[in-house]
């Protein structure tokens, strides 16, 4: 009887080290480029309308950008992108400014600590119309001070729901008019054109 031969197979070994570092490469390269935006920065969403024209000169800046949100419960809120500021004015890094021009009832946020089913997770220091209009001017100079450049301004963006009434879009107007916010974009969806056959 013949004896069985056993043949061994050569063991394959994978250098694993090239793999390696091209996904760290590609990690590395990944977070370097990525743009981070913090989830706190949208606490407060609004149905916007929508438009038909858009300016594709004007750009929005990445930076020292004033949001200000209106809600079709009455309340302006309102943010800045630096944090340092925000904690400056607010006394908190992730505050929000609440301003509810409405004397005559409160504020739906005070009441329910929501906006509309969004329930709002960030400190909202509440404003009356002069407190409102001082912070306007604090954040401006707080900008102009922590960079520097007595010329340098948020860029107001007015971010409003479709069914604010319009007393408190006139309400917004005069305290940045008074405050001397007077350039602004207004914030609104693009109306897609339906192609007729």
């Amino acid at each position: 009887m013949k004896k069985v031969r056993v043949i061994r197979k050569p063991d394959i070994k994978i250098d694993m080290t090239p793999m390696v570092d091209v996904i760290m490469l590609l990690l590395t390269f990944f977070m370097l480029t990525a743009t981070f935006k913090a989830a706190e920065s949208e606490a407060v969403e609004v149905a916007l309308p929508q438009s038909i024209y858009s300016d594709p000169d004007n750009k929005m800046k990445e930076t020292d950008v004033m949001t200000l949100s209106l809600t079709k419960d009455g309340d302006i809120f309102v943010d800045v992108d630096n944090y340092k500021i925000r904690e400056k004015i607010f006394g908190d890094q992730f505050a929000l400014g609440l301003y509810h021009p409405d004397t005559l009832s409160q504020s739906t946020v005070v009441q329910t600590g929501k906006v509309g089913e969004k329930e709002v997770k960030r400190k909202v220091v509440v404003m009356n119309k002069a407190q409102f209009e001082k912070a306007l001017v604090d954040l401006k100079n707080s900008l102009r001070s922590m960079t520097g450049n007595k010329q340098a301004a948020f860029q107001v963006v007015v971010k409003g729901d479709k069914d604010v009434n319009y007393g408190v879009f006139e309400d917004l107007m005069s305290s940045l008019h008074e405050s001397d916010n007077k350039i602004f974009s207004l914030v609104t969806m693009i109306k897609s054109e339906s192609k007729k056959e």
